[in-house]
């Protein structure tokens, strides 16, 4: 018989692959390049067909090639969708195995005896409370530092309150909940890290393995079957809550069942599978042979971003209800445990966690919960033993104790780290965030620290040109009834006294309607400072929204970090309102600024009876009317010029100085407490250096008959810190 080409092995595997979604597959090669050109009805996704191309390929071993090019195309068209290309190693080894050697009976490797399983389990406990002590006073120098961060934004905001007006203007309050906040948010934090510390001490003796995926998958039916239960919790996949999350013993092991990943509904079943995880040595994460969820490889990609390690199980779905189902599986458990299609699932999860997470290779062992549970129940006692070992789960406790006998105190020493990292890590970008929006902001109000200076060079500009344009109608009234006053009291002793009385007349007139004037200037100066104020509002909230990165933030941070910094965005940009409201209430007073120069229309007029004026009077009416509307030129002169000056002493001078050097001090006390943030920051970041730096730099130490068989994905603690 002719052997296969290499075209012909390629063309047979990618085609019964890729058969149930309509992809036919012609492979050709010409020296060391084989081409791969794929036909369907709709172009198939480029990146995972490429990755799956390639792990086919590798498999292979072949020495032959050196290059695929894989070209995609529509039925009934010669137009290539897209063209991809990758090199191939000569005699490379197989990128993903298609199942990890395990120590169990079915294997030929080393199994651990029961003595050497119990002293790893021991050696695990001392590292325990050894990373605990560590970690602890790690947790003592956090809080040290968070609690010299209160006592400097204490200090500073009373700096800032002890500022003239201080408590005149809104900053005030804004600033002192801004500090609140961030000193509630920093506690909230540190409670946070001290709880999971205090739940940690109460487990030192225990290596805990948490069991994790989604919903239906088997999760309970694994338990029920490890810690021989009744089955009374299985198929219960619905619960979300705190007293749903089952903790048990098994082997010496503390077990943990958790809701599936569909019944973390908000934050805080979030941040409750949180806490589990964190708990955990080892996390089992369980899926089915139904399918593979997207939501389950987000979980596995979370799982990869808190660095704790994990491998899966792939339970069998089969129904042995029925006794003809039961008694098919006992006698031909290879048609359920086939091959072929498990490696298909196998391949499937591999290169997701190959491409997306970077893990060259995880555990996958295929079970069969539910025939491992119905082994522990009495009416299934006369194939008991068939049935359990048919379900293979035995395999989970043998890859379990190889990985605690070969990497148990590492393992048990990065769950103290890592998570304690881990909520340093939330703090520092909790922290980071309050002082980036409070940087923003302090930026941004000083950019429009320019806006309010015009705003207030606009309000008296116009309002001189209104002053001019009312001293002028003013003027013009009282000279229209001069040369009537002139022709009739021209020569008569009570000239003097009736003009004064006309005069005083006009004073108050005059009086009158600059007071309204200067109430309608302040009026709509107010009105320009509350637009300014809507507009400065819209534009901080925009700031807020661009100004906010999650890029650096974990998967399931983004949520406490929103819930922290999202009240102090809040709070700060609040400064804005009360600008108008404090230029209308606390200083600006038109009709005290008027009260103090209203002697000015008197005097312009005393001048007029003079020795002078009283022979202009006698010489001649037409004299005298011009006399006296030339010195109502001058007056009216003179008195624009006062009220103009007034309004620049009390607008364009008093009242612009004291409105922004209230926006100086709150953007100085913004950047105090961004200074105070920064310093804060550094040495938590310092710490988390630090400890990173204790947790890697370790010694690597091996116990493994085998090591091939298991993945080192993370560096080993020497003996002396373990």
């Amino acid at each position: 018989m002719i052997p296969p080409t290499l075209e012909e092995v390629v063309s047979n595997i990618l085609n019964q692959s890729f058969h149930h979604q309509g992809i036919g597959a012609t492979a050709t090669s010409r020296n060391t390049l084989l081409k791969v050109i794929l036909e369907s009805a709709e172009v198939p996704e480029p990146e995972s067909t490429t990755a799956f191309i390639f792990d086919e390929i590798s498999r292979l071993k072949t020495t032959s090639l050196k290059k695929v090019k894989i070209l995609a195309k529509q039925k009934s068209t010669f137009d290539v969708s897209w063209c991809r290309e990758f090199e191939v190693e000569s005699q490379v080894e197989p990128a993903i195995r298609t199942e990890p050697e395990v120590e169990t009976e079915n294997h030929s490797s080393k199994r651990i005896s029961a003595e050497e399983f119990q002293q790893a389990l021991e050696e695990c406990t001392r590292t325990a409370k050894n990373a605990y002590q560590k970690t602890f006073n790690y947790y003592k120098e956090i809080a040290t530092i968070l609690q010299n961060l209160k006592l400097d934004l204490d200090k500073s905001a009373s700096y800032l309150l002890k500022q003239k007006d201080a408590n005149n203007f809104n900053f005030a309050k804004v600033l002192r909940n801004i500090v609140d906040e961030i000193e509630s948010h920093a506690n909230e934090g540190l409670q946070e890290l001290k709880k999971y510390l205090e739940v940690k001490s109460q487990h030192l003796a225990d290596f805990t393995v948490v069991l994790f995926g989604r919903t239906k998958a088997g999760k309970s039916t694994i338990r029920e079957a490890l810690t021989c239960g009744d089955g009374s919790t299985i198929g219960k996949g619905s619960q979300r809550t705190t007293r749903d999350i089952r903790e048990y013993k098994w082997k010496g092991l503390r077990l943990i069942d958790t809701p599936g990943i569909e019944a973390y509904q908000g934050e805080e079943d979030k941040q409750k599978a949180v806490e589990i995880v964190h708990e955990s040595d080892i996390v089992i994460f369980l899926t089915s042979d139904d399918s593979v969820q997207p939501g389950e490889f987000d979980a596995m990609a979370w799982l990869q971003e808190i660095k704790k390690y994990f491998f899966v199980i792939l339970n069998i779905k089969y129904d042995i209800d029925k006794p003809k189902r039961l008694e098919r599986f006992i006698k031909n458990p290879e048609k359920i445990f086939e091959s072929q299609r498990l490696d298909e699932h196998k391949r499937h999860i591999r290169t997701y966690i190959r491409h997306s997470l970077g893990i060259e290779e995880v555990a996958i062992i295929c079970i069969h919960a539910y025939a491992a549970f119905l082994s522990n129940q009495p009416q299934y006692s006369d194939v008991a033993k068939n049935l359990w070992e048919l379900s293979r789960i035995e395999e989970i406790y043998s890859l379990i104790a190889s990985e605690i006998y070969t990497r148990g105190k590492q393992r048990r020493w990065n769950t103290f780290f890592d998570a304690i990292i881990y909520f340093l890590d939330l703090i520092i970008k909790m922290l980071e965030g309050h002082q980036k929006s409070l940087e923003s902001q302090a930026y941004f109000m000083r950019e429009k620290r320019a806006e309010i200076e015009y705003i207030f060079q606009e309000s008296v500009k116009n309002g001189k040109i209104k002053i001019q344009r009312v001293c002028k109608d003013s003027f013009s009234k009282i000279k229209q009834w001069i040369p009537s006053f002139v022709d009739e009291y021209l020569g008569k002793d009570i000239a003097q006294s009736e003009y004064q009385k006309r005069m005083d007349k006009e004073k108050q007139k005059i009086e009158t309607v600059m007071e309204n004037l200067f109430e309608e200037i302040v009026q709509e100066l107010v009105a320009s400072l509350n637009e300014f104020q809507r507009q400065y509002q819209y534009d901080m909230g925009t700031i807020k929204l661009e100004s906010t990165d999650f890029g650096n933030y974990q998967q399931w941070q983004v949520g406490k970090i929103l819930k922290w910094v999202g009240v102090g965005l809040g709070a700060a940009s609040a400064v804005a309102f009360g600008i108008g409201a404090f230029a209308a209430a606390n200083f600006w007073n038109p009709v005290g600024w008027i009260a103090g120069v209203t002697s000015i229309v008197v005097g312009i007029f005393s001048w007029f009876f003079g020795d002078q004026e009283k022979k202009a009077w006698q010489k001649a009416k037409q004299e005298a009317k011009e006399s006296l509307w030339k010195s109502l030129d001058q007056s009216e002169q003179e008195t624009c010029k006062t009220y103009q000056k007034l309004l620049d002493t009390n607008i364009a001078v008093r009242a612009k100085t004291e409105v922004l050097e209230q926006v100086d001090i709150y953007i100085k006390g913004l950047l105090i407490i961004v200074a105070d943030l920064k310093k804060a920051i550094s040495q938590l970041e310092k710490i988390k250096k630090q400890m990173k730096q204790e947790s890697d730099s370790t010694e690597p130490r091996d116990r493994v008959p085998n090591p091939s068989n298991f993945k080192v994905n993370s560096s080993f603690i020497a003996d002396e810190l373990l």
